[in-house]
C-alpha cells in the first residue's frame, strides 16, 4: 500500500472523521463526492470520459463501504 500524500494535520483530520463515523460511512461520502464530481464535469466540461472515470471511481468506493 502507497502512503497518501496527505500532512499529520490532514491525517489526523481523516482519523477524526472516522472516528465519529465509521469507514464504510467515510466510503460513502466519498463516493457520492465522487458522483457529484462526475456531474460537474459532464456539465460544465462535456468531457464524458473523465466524468465516466469519476462515476468508475464511485462504484469502486460503493463496493468497498458493502465490505467493511
Amino acid at each position: 500500500m502507497t502512503k497518501p500524500d496527505l500532512t499529520a494535520n490532514e491525517m489526523d483530520v481523516l482519523e477524526s472523521i472516522i472516528d465519529r463515523m465509521s469507514v464504510s460511512d467515510v466510503l460513502y461520502a466519498v463516493e457520492a463526492i465522487c458522483l457529484s464530481k462526475a456531474d460537474h464535469v459532464r456539465a460544465n466540461w462535456q468531457d464524458e470520459g473523465l466524468a465516466k472515470e469519476w462515476e468508475h471511481r464511485a462504484a469502486v468506493l460503493s463496493k468497498a463501504a458493502q465490505k467493511v
